[in-house]
């Protein structure tokens, strides 16, 4: 049973957000403008990235850089502990597969 203050759940609670997968997916593969992310995820509302954006950075699984470019730009990058949860990823979708056939 999982409780509150459960790693478990605090772990998912972290990452169980609307498109928040889908964000940190995008920074991985290099979509790291807010731009190219609004491009790759076109369903998101902007207030929606712009609140998850704060939402990972405030978790610590995103940096944000700020870009000596004309006209300014921000470039996110996931940190040490974003990487070490990709790291989960190919376990959970084992697992899920093991579950749907079972299902």
């Amino acid at each position: 049973m999982l409780t509150a203050n459960c790693p478990v759940q605090s772990t998912i609670d972290i990452v169980k957000g609307k498109f928040t997968v889908e964000i940190l997916q995008a920074i991985h593969d290099g979509h790291n403008h807010y731009g190219m992310m609004k491009h790759r995820i076109p369903d998101i509302n902007p207030r929606i990235l712009a609140t998850r954006i704060k939402d990972l950075e405030s978790n610590g699984l995103i940096t944000r850089e700020h870009l000596p470019t004309n006209p300014p730009q921000i470039a996110y990058h996931l940190t040490d502990k974003a990487l070490c949860l990709f790291k989960l990823v190919p376990e959970i979708k084992n697992w899920y597969g093991d579950y749907q056939r079972q299902n």
